[in-house]
């Protein structure tokens, strides 16, 4: 038996989310790519006890109910709930649950969504300290996320 470790796995899936994404312009083989290297990245981190980038993202919304209901426009919604809403973009164009589900629904242009998944599953790949290969410098240089970085 031949034994992969999850993290080269990852790695795969984020590099070649890369470049269905830039290269060939196939926005949806991306998403999943970089769905699938997000999830496994994040996985890794939690089980070195450390915090994934979806995790977080769920505690700073969590944290933003609570002191400021009042302001938003969305009713509370439970941690499972911010999760699978966080989720439903990437969930939208890999399942189809029932014959109304036969659409993906996307909140944005697939092309956003896509580099939105690639930065996720990057700042997975931050959280554990792992080197940049020259395709992911290449995507983090085309596509700051800060807007100070853009302004450079």
């Amino acid at each position: 038996m031949i034994e992969y470790p999850k993290l080269n796995i990852a790695l795969e899936y984020l590099e070649a989310a890369i470049e269905e994404r830039e290269l060939h312009q196939r926005y949806f083989a991306a998403m999943n790519l970089a769905g699938v290297a997000e999830e496994l990245l994040g996985k890794i981190i939690r089980v070195v006890g450390k915090t994934d980038q979806l995790t977080d993202t769920v505690n700073i919304l969590s944290e933003i109910q609570k002191v400021g209901m009042e302001h938003l426009e969305w009713e509370e919604r439970s941690r499972k709930d911010l999760k699978n809403l966080l989720g439903s973009t990437k969930n939208s164009i890999k399942h189809m649950d029932n014959v109304f589900d036969k659409n993906a629904k996307l909140y944005f242009e697939v092309e956003d969504e896509s580099k939105w998944l690639i930065q996720a599953a990057i700042r997975n790949l931050d959280i554990l300290e792992i080197y940049h290969s020259g395709t992911v410098k290449r995507f983090i240089d085309k596509y700051p996320e800060s807007p100070e970085e853009e302004k450079l």
